[in-house]
Formats: C-alpha cells, structure tokens, sequence
C-alpha cells in the first residue's frame, strides 16, 4: 500500500471501488447504477477511469473485479470511512448519521492523517460502520494487521 495518499480517486469514484470491494467477486456495472441512482453508461465511463488507474479489471458486459492494488486502496478507503465515522460518532452522533457525514467529509482525510487519528484512538477495532482493519503501516507498534 505504499505510494497511497488517499487522493487517488474522486469520492465518487471511492465509494464504486469500496462497493465493489464489500460485494467480494465480479461486480456487474448495472449493480453499481442501481446502487447509486447513475446511468450505467456514467458507471461504465468511471470504471474505465478506474481501471486505467489499476484498481479494477474491467471486461465489458461481464463486470469488474479488484486488483491487489484495487484490494488494498479499497480496504484503506473502508478504514478511513469507518474511523472518520467513529470520530464522528464520538461527538454525539448516532452510528448512521456519522457513516453519512463521514461519506462527505472522509475525502479530506490523508493516509497519513487517518493513520494518525487511528493511533489517537488506540487502534479502534469497531466503528458503527463495522470492524476497523489495521496494517503494518498504521499500527508497527502494536502489531495489529488487517
């Protein structure tokens, strides 16, 4: 995962590849346009983008799959959203109304400044949002690894 910054992709763009992560294998393009109220042409255009950034496989008219780069930014991108969520909720937030602000504002949020809160916390291992994996990058010291 070295060389993420967590600037990567637009929002919208990161929120298709952790989509596509959550749904574990082939992910067909009309389920991402049902999932986000798009066009599948709209998906279409996006996945070609994301997949040009090495991400994704894209095969037309079959679906896209995750690359081991794909693999390891997405789960980055669902660490984020999950601790900017938990920070969120920490400040009287109920779980669903953070994991909705924390989709707003989790762009903002460097590798390095959510590995950052991440420490501040203590390693969180749950969020509302779900389980909150650790790398080697983030946590060296304790050892923790997602």
């Amino acid at each position: 995962m070295q060389g993420i910054s967590g600037h990567e992709l637009s929002s919208k763009k990161a929120e298709y590849l952790k989509f596509i992560h959550m749904q574990g294998d082939v992910v067909k393009t009309t389920e991402i346009a049902v999932r986000f109220s798009v066009a599948p042409s709209t998906v279409t255009k996006a996945l070609t983008e994301i997949a040009k950034a090495g991400y994704i496989e894209h095969t037309p008219y079959h679906g896209v799959r995750l690359t081991p780069a794909g693999t390891d930014y997405a789960r980055f991108l669902l660490r984020r959203h999950r601790i900017v969520a938990l920070v969120l909720s920490r400040y009287g937030l109920e779980p669903d109304e953070a994991c909705r602000e924390a989709e707003r504002i989790e762009q903002c949020f460097s590798k390095d400044l959510t590995n950052r809160i991440c420490s501040s916390l203590g390693h969180p291992m749950m969020s509302g949002c779900g389980e909150i994996e650790h790398d080697h990058c983030c946590c060296p010291s304790c050892g923790r690894q997602g």
